[in-house]
């Protein structure tokens, strides 16, 4: 396996609190996670950046996991 970071960048229209349904979809997967953060756009909306530890193929399976979550407008995987 050639692992290597990647981040994955989203905005949802909920608040942080959603982070542990986020988070489970790494921890399923033993993804090491290495550093998280919110920022706060307005009222409604925030955008989460999750930078973790990955081959490619892992990292663009959770890409279209975070994309199939309700809350979350798009995921967007970046190196």
């Amino acid at each position: 396996m050639n692992m290597k970071q990647h981040s994955v960048r989203f905005i949802s229209q909920n608040s942080p609190v959603l982070i542990g349904r986020f988070m489970l979809i790494f921890s399923r997967r033993k993804i090491e996670v290495t550093d998280f953060s919110y920022k706060k756009l307005n009222e409604e909306e925030g955008e989460f950046i999750i930078d973790f530890i990955s081959d490619e193929w892992m990292a663009q399976n959770i890409e279209k996991q975070l994309n199939r979550q309700i809350d979350i407008y798009e995921a967007v995987l970046t190196d």
